[in-house]
């Protein structure tokens, strides 16, 4: 017996991962398999990630502001717009400056509507950086 993971697309059922379509093709064609089926629920998805990490590349690549010219200081900046801030971790040092500690925009770290919204909140803020429409940022983002 295997274990494989497949993911709903289409109406059809196609592995998940390299290693379950390596699984799956172990079968013969037109084989007959029997499937015991559970769904899981998938914190975020793929596209949503990919096109937030084209979005701040495109702002990066198109700015001369220092706390946007690159993908790392585009998203801490993002985040910082978005006080996107860990509640429960604040540190006060020695000279007090306080310091806030950004959350995770991780698969792991925010479910899937969650993740939606502050995508939502997100493209504005990115496309004003630039001086473009969010709709233009999203074409563009599609394109790369």
């Amino acid at each position: 017996m295997k274990e494989i993971v497949f993911q709903k697309r289409n109406g059809l059922a196609v592995p998940y991962l390299d290693s379950d379509a390596e699984k799956w093709s172990e079968f013969k064609e037109n084989q007959l398999t029997r499937h015991k089926v559970s769904g899981t629920t998938k914190e975020r998805s793929w596209p949503q990630l990919k096109m937030l990490h084209a979005c701040l590349k495109i702002v990066a690549e198109n700015t001369e502001d220092k706390n946007w010219n690159t993908p790392e200081k585009a998203k801490l900046s993002l985040k910082v717009a978005l006080h996107f801030i860990d509640p429960g971790v604040v540190i006060v040092d020695p000279q007090g400056n306080v310091h806030f500690k950004y959350r995770s925009f991780g698969y792991d770290d925010l479910q899937h509507m969650d993740a939606c919204k502050l995508f939502d909140r997100s493209w504005p803020i990115l496309a004003s950086v630039i001086g473009i429409t969010e709709d233009e940022l999203l074409n563009e983002g599609r394109d790369k």
